[in-house]
């Protein structure tokens, strides 16, 4: 869903939400008090009317007088839309004594006991009246006071037409202003795509200043901060690169390589966990192989002779392939021996075995005195294992050189 729906979603339902309810209580109100305003007006011509009544013996008879009568029509003339004034009373039907009368008609009612305004309802034509009853003294009549209440009613429409009009204005007010708003967003969140755009295809990147709205402002400049922090980490590389370029030499390649080349090694060889470890700057010539055939193994370590470090790592690597494939063959002591002088080996160092030794043994060509350090560690370290052994003697001796031991799985 896009950001400019989203926002016609929520904005112009809220919109509406917010005019219809405060509409509807404005209708409520409204028409609530023109209908209380409507039945007490009823309420004071019945009490008016039965107190006049009260003075005179029979009302209906002095009205006959036509100067009473006049006095009595000019006097129901000051009740805005009266419709009716009659007196009612035990077994009498309702005799009207003013008003014409012509848009209701009173009902059948029961004398109350104390002045009453009823609720509005429709007479036998359609037509809505408000209706008030008052007790006449203490016999048993009673006055009848209908006011027409169709200007009220014609008054609440065209109040609910207004306020639906306001509704509809509030709606439309609603659209327009979360149009307005999801464009200027709308509009800056592609001036940011623009921006990354520009950092993917390294294009000149357009300008922030246009933009208004401070979340897409510290967007599009935390956008450009990245744009700044890549460029300079590549041109960061680009140096350290060529550093690396100029520093480069043969010793430096040929220890990349034999890192490489000769991994820590954890093997089981005839039933016996072996471990070997470079350690430090370990000579280029340095070399392990791990040789098994026929239920039997052979450790061999050494350390090759050359003009250059390559030589040596050439002559180190021939050597573990020579020790792998032939230390087995015959006696070790001959293959040895025979390594040795084909490969220029300045040091070598072996171990062969058809069964797991029952103490872990260190093979080791180190630093002065750093074998003898190894072979104690190990012989005072208990059976933690081969692996753990030889990882424990890289980290605690500073030597260079290779290192192994061999032990029971």
């Amino acid at each position: 869903m896009s950001i400019r729906r989203t926002f016609l979603l929520l904005v112009v339902p809220l919109f509406l939400l917010l005019a219809g309810v405060n509409g509807a209580l404005l209708y409520l109100w409204e028409k609530s008090e023109a209908e209380h305003g409507l039945q007490d007006q009823a309420l004071a011509a019945a009490v008016t009317t039965a107190a006049f009544a009260e003075a005179t013996p029979d009302l209906a008879q002095a009205l006959a007088a036509p100067e009473r009568a006049g006095a009595m029509r000019a006097s129901a003339a000051n009740i805005t839309g009266l419709d009716g004034l009659y007196l009612a009373g035990p077994g009498q039907a309702p005799r009207r004594i003013a008003g014409d009368g012509r848009r209701a008609r009173p009902g059948v009612y029961s004398r109350p006991t104390a002045p009453t305004s009823l609720p509005i309802t429709r007479a036998a034509n359609g037509r809505p009246v408000a209706t008030a009853l008052a007790p006449i003294g203490g016999g048993g009549g009673y006055v009848i006071a209908q006011i027409d209440a169709q200007p009220l009613f014609a008054q609440i429409a065209e109040l609910k037409r207004l306020i639906a009009g306001v509704v509809a204005v509030a709606g439309l007010l609603g659209l327009v202003l979360a149009w307005v708003v999801a464009q200027r967003i709308t509009g800056e969140l592609k001036h940011n795509s623009e921006l990354i755009e520009a950092i993917r295809t390294d294009a000149a990147p357009p300008s922030v200043d246009g933009l208004a709205i401070r979340e897409t402002r510290d967007l599009a400049n935390a956008v450009s901060l990245m744009r700044t922090s890549v460029a300079g980490r590549m041109a960061r590389g680009e140096r350290e690169l060529a550093d690396r370029d100029r520093q480069r030499d043969e010793a430096g390649s040929v220890a990349a390589w034999r890192e490489a080349a000769f991994a820590p090694l954890s093997a089981t060889a005839a039933g016996a966990a072996v471990a070997a470890r470079m350690l430090g700057r370990t000579p280029a010539g340095a070399f392990y192989a791990l040789a098994q055939k026929d239920g039997r193994a052979a450790l061999v370590l050494g350390e090759c002779e050359g003009d250059t470090p390559a030589a040596a790592l050439a002559r180190a690597v021939a050597a573990r392939r020579y020790f792998e494939r032939h230390m087995l063959d015959g006696a070790p002591e001959a293959a040895a021996a025979a390594g040795q002088e084909a490969f220029a080996l300045t040091r070598v160092a072996w171990q062969a075995w058809d069964a797991a030794p029952a103490t872990p043994a260190v093979l080791a060509l180190l630093d002065k005195g750093s074998e003898e350090r190894a072979a104690a560690y190990v012989r005072r370290a208990g059976p933690i294992g081969s692996a753990a052994l030889a990882d424990d003697l890289a980290a605690l001796l500073a030597a260079n050189g290779v290192l192994a031991v061999v032990g029971p799985p």
